[in-house]
């Protein structure tokens, strides 16, 4: 991406960091026993991340709102996004899911504060964003259909009938190579990636007022977008190291999944994820403001962590 448009995602994610860091719903004392899971919720949210999620919120509601100074209840209502990933990514980790040590190249959650607390702090990230999102229709800082819009967006994004579902379905197929082709692992992407970042493309356009007609492009700019980023993912498992993923490596392949990159092979990954990169741009061509949206989702296939 040009610098310009990587100033302006700098920008948000400097700001979207502020907020998760002044959320009075995480201030914890270390000296309180009840407050060992919300110090394990901070650091599960402060050991990095691109914070794609909340930056996809904000500069949708950029793109239909036509501001270029953002409010604050944008970037609060953008966090909870970034709270409900990383609530996925504590249990993910979890000796009964992935069973993965690292995190962004830090000890994960639950191998730093014990299975028990992390279970406990993905448990609060989970529920913290409804807290968050009706706080800020009782303040007044958003409208409450607004918030009951949001909170419906997440919440079947998040649920059994979304990210959950993915989880699942990815578990499923752990030893059953013979019985997954494109059509499952697209649908398993679709749920478990797909879902959360369709939520945060949502998020912007809703709390910008979009119409029909934008909600609707919104949603397929989330699901090409989602679907070329879990392609990627699946090569970078493959390619790429734990230095510079921050997580381990060619863990699909010890726990004998499937993946795209065993279905279509490196090459075809690849091209399937320019494809899907190149769909969800051109949802967007209609807008005078979507460069930087539109470039972010060429830049999918080519990312290297």
């Amino acid at each position: 991406m040009n610098k310009e448009y990587l100033d302006i995602i700098s920008s948000d994610t400097v700001k979207i960091n502020g907020f998760i860091l002044r959320c009075p719903q995480l201030a914890f004392k270390k000296d309180l026993p009840e407050d060992r899971v919300l110090e394990a919720e901070n650091y599960a949210l402060s050991v990095g991340g691109k914070r794609i999620r909340p930056v996809l919120a904000v500069e949708f509601y950029r793109l239909f709102s036509g501001c270029e100074e953002i409010p604050d209840y944008v970037y609060e209502a953008a966090c909870v996004l970034e709270m409900t990933h990383t609530f996925s990514l504590i249990h993910d980790d979890m000796p009964e899911m992935d069973d993965d040590e690292l995190r962004r190249g830090m000890p994960a959650t639950h191998v730093k504060f014990g299975t028990d607390v992390g279970l406990l702090a993905g448990d609060g990230l989970a529920i913290q964003p409804y807290e968050i999102l009706s706080q800020l229709a009782i303040d007044g800082k958003i409208p409450a259909d607004t918030a009951l819009r949001l909170i419906n967006v997440l919440s079947r994004s998040a649920g059994n009938r979304g990210m959950i579902a993915g989880q699942m379905l990815d578990l499923w197929s752990e030893n059953r190579a013979e019985s997954v082709d494109g059509e499952f692992l697209k649908k398993m992407s679709d749920f478990k990636t797909g879902c959360l970042l369709k939520a945060s493309c949502l998020f912007g356009a809703i709390m910008a007022d979009a119409d029909g007609e934008g909600i609707e492009r919104a949603g397929r700019y989330a699901e090409n977008v989602g679907l070329a980023f879990q392609i990627v993912d699946d090569v970078l498992d493959v390619t790429s190291t734990p230095e510079t993923l921050g997580k381990p490596v060619l863990s699909d392949k010890g726990r004998k999944k499937p993946t795209f990159a065993d279905v279509l092979g490196i090459d075809g990954a690849l091209c399937e994820a320019r494809r899907l990169s190149a769909l969800a741009a051109g949802e967007l061509e209609k807008y005078p403001r979507s460069d930087l949206l539109r470039e972010f989702a060429l830049s999918l296939a080519e990312r290297k962590k």
